[in-house]
């Protein structure tokens, strides 16, 4: 099938068709002759460069510098994140390269599923870790019931974005990157700080933060709790239409012990609840989330490290039903699906020699999920349950040449993977179904992911990086044993216990480079290839009593490849003022469905294929502090009618304020989708204001 005529109009329609061994060809010569001059006064550079070399964990479970990587990683600083209009992490990250959020931030009371699409790959295929614990909790194809927001704000210390495979250091999820949220340690004199808010859709909420150390103990605590009367979906609302509302309480809790000065114990709690209402009285979802940590950690002064964690997740979600059939009066069903999540990582770090670092470890998870489908005023009984395993060594290397100019990296992980105890059943199922009550064997399965990276510093004002690896994602415990049953029966998608792993081939080149002392740019271009995509193959269509019936079920059936560019500016022009640009081109082409074979030559759905963001962030607290972003999408595109069509551009800015007043007193305002530019479409509210206060002590 041929693509809409907006491919071929396209500036990037020559690349994409242009031969790839002499595209790469250019893209190396190019890049060699841009490169030339800088190399040869190698060394000679006398005036400083001005430049933000972040620390980051996530691309060797080691500290590196950025500079030193051979993944592209963004790194997020607290300074950043608070300076940042938005409240949750999903829309903190936005603006960073090869970032979209497929949602728009107004439509905060749906946060069941994630929003997060990393170079084409989106989804549950993009995995959340806080502190080194992954929060995928593996119940649907998406981060279910998180919702983004279950971390204080004021708790962050850094958020650290690598795009691309990462499933040789962390496993499943691991296909498109890892957003790692990095929480604050105990601060060493006492700080504290409480502020409050309200905003449109008479939203209120009040936030406390604290820190402090006595001699080798720290304590951190924070939270808060948000109330929104929320909007109507809909223009023209029905008589059983209501807002969407959201109830959001949260508290962490953290406490840390130095063992001696080269060991500390930490332990962590996290508790979460809330309760947002998705447009009718009876439609709402609940959630409680309980999650704790004990992390120890060695550094010797031979550089000899050992770090090791064990953390226990669990999450008791309900999701509330109505039925159409009394204009949505009553209570139809509510689904409970409880799951517990813990597992322990332990790792080693040993130098070798003078320029190799060595990291060997291993992973242990256990994942049981419960479903159970309570209907109201009825006896039938339906619902799933199963567990699943991995056990997971791995290793990294970084290994230094040239007096640190050239680094090369080489990391894999092994992980098998068993599930078990997989049941589902229902005594008096839709459509007209026989009762079940089935039971499945033990499934295992077991990937192996490798990786490669290099590293070079041609002079101290340029870095080259190339790097290539392999990602996966293990078939959820939804996707393999939930019978999903919609609309009275017409919508049956069956279970599949014999899924297979998805996986994912990447590699990229990219370099960065200070163009003047305050002036940064960088630029890489990518290509994915991935197999073994889970979706749904449709198994039968048939008609009865006037309704059509379609059968489903979940099935590896899809190959995709993905490529594009990113491209970044960061300018520093005075000491409190940054502004930055980035684009990204992606395209996502199936080039396989056997499911669907006509949809092969389609682009995935809902990923825009150029993304532009820009914005600029002002910190004086004695004048003024100002951030504002600017977000722009081209051709976004989805499928209607078995066809692929183009949608509008569309763009939003966004824009915080705010100043300090006697030291200890800061206001504030945030506005999110300023000029309401944003098309409405029936989901979002327009501008949303916001305003508080904060008291700092």
């Amino acid at each position: 099938m041929k693509q809409p005529d907006v491919e071929h109009a396209s500036p990037w329609f020559l690349i994409r068709n242009f031969p790839k061994k002499k595209l790469l060809t250019i893209w190396l010569f190019g890049l060699t002759g841009w490169l030339i001059p800088v190399s040869v006064l190698a060394g000679e550079t006398k005036t400083p460069v001005y430049q933000m070399d972040e620390i980051v964990v996530s691309t060797s479970r080691n500290e590196m510098s950025v500079s030193d990587v051979a993944q592209s990683v963004t790194v997020l600083s607290s300074e950043q994140i608070m300076a940042s209009p938005f409240e949750r992490v999903e829309d903190i990250v936005r603006a960073v390269p090869g970032v979209y959020n497929t949602r728009h931030y107004g439509t905060q009371t749906t946060g069941v599923s994630n929003p997060i699409t990393m170079r084409g790959v989106g989804g549950n295929r993009v995995l959340l870790m806080v502190d080194g614990v992954p929060q995928n909790d593996n119940f649907n194809n998406s981060i279910a019931w998180v919702a983004w927001g279950h971390i204080p704000k004021e708790a962050i210390e850094r958020i650290e974005v690598v795009r691309g495979p990462s499933s040789a250091m962390y496993g499943s999820e691991g296909m498109g990157g890892v957003i790692h949220i990095i929480t604050k340690k105990p601060d060493p004199e006492s700080k504290s700080s409480v502020r409050t808010e309200v905003g449109t859709s008479d939203t209120w909420a009040g936030r406390g933060f604290h820190s402090q150390s006595f001699d080798r103990f720290g304590l951190l605590v924070a939270g808060g709790h948000e109330e929104s009367d929320g909007f109507y979906m809909t223009e023209n609302p029905e008589p059983y239409d209501t807002k969407r509302y959201r109830e959001i309480g949260k508290i962490l809790g953290k406490v840390s012990y130095e063992l001696d000065d080269q060991s500390s114990l930490t332990a962590s709690a996290l508790v979460y609840d809330h309760e947002t209402g998705k447009g009718r009285e009876f439609f709402y979802d609940e959630l409680q989330l309980g999650q704790y940590v004990v992390n120890y950690t060695r550094t010797t002064s031979a550089g000899i490290g050992l770090k090791a964690l064990a953390y226990y997740n669990q999450a008791d979600k309900t999701a509330y039903q109505d039925t159409a059939k009394n204009n949505f009066a009553t209570l139809s069903r509510y689904e409970e699906a409880p799951s517990d999540n813990w597992g322990m990582d332990i790792q080693g770090t040993l130098p070798v020699g003078k320029s190799t670092l060595l990291t060997v470890g291993a992973m242990y998870r256990e994942i049981y999920w419960d479903y159970d489908n309570n209907y109201i005023g009825s006896s039938r009984d339906e619902g799933a349950e199963g567990t699943q395993r991995f056990m997971s060594p791995f290793f990294n290397a970084d290994i230094r040449f040239l007096e640190d100019r050239l680094i090369l990296n080489l990391g894999a992980r092994y992980d098998w993977m068993e599930t078990t105890d997989g049941r589902n059943w229902d005594s008096s199922p839709s459509g007209g179904k026989k009762p079940y009550d089935r039971s499945y064997d033990d499934e295992s399965n077991n990937s192996f992911s490798p990786k490669f990276g290099i590293t070079a510093h041609p002079d101290d004002r340029t870095t080259l990086r190339a790097s290539a690896g392999k990602g996966f994602r293990a078939p959820s415990l939804f996707e393999r044993f939930k019978v999903h049953v919609r609309r009275g029966g017409t919508y049956y998608r069956e279970a599949n216990p014999d899924l297979d792993p998805e996986e994912i081939w990447s590699w990229d080149i990219g370099a960065e480079r200070a163009l003047l002392d305050n002036l940064r740019a960088g630029i890489t271009y990518y290509e994915s290839y991935a197999e073994d995509y889970i979706g749904t193959r449709t198994t039968k269509t048939y008609k009865k009593n006037g309704k059509t019936y379609k059968e489903y079920v979940h099935d590896n059936i899809s190959e995709v490849e993905m490529h594009g560019i990113e491209a970044e500016l960061n300018w520093y022009p005075l000491a409190d003022l940054m502004i930055f640009g980035n684009y990204t081109w992606n395209v996502s082409e199936i080039t396989k469905n056997d499911a669907a074979p006509f949809k092969e030559g389609l682009y995935l759905t809902n990923d825009p294929r150029h993304k532009f963001h820009v914005g600029a962030t002002y910190q004086n607290p004695k004048i003024v502090n100002v951030t504002v972003i600017w977000n722009h999408y081209l051709d976004k595109y989805y499928k209607v009618d078995e066809t692929t069509q183009a949608k509008d551009d569309f763009w939003s800015l966004d824009l915080a304020v705010s100043r300090r007043f006697f030291d200890h007193v800061t206001a504030y305002v945030n506005v999110e989708n300023v000029f309401d530019s944003v098309d409405n479409e029936g989901i979002a509210p327009g501008t949303i204001y916001k305003g508080g206060i904060k008291f700092e002590f």
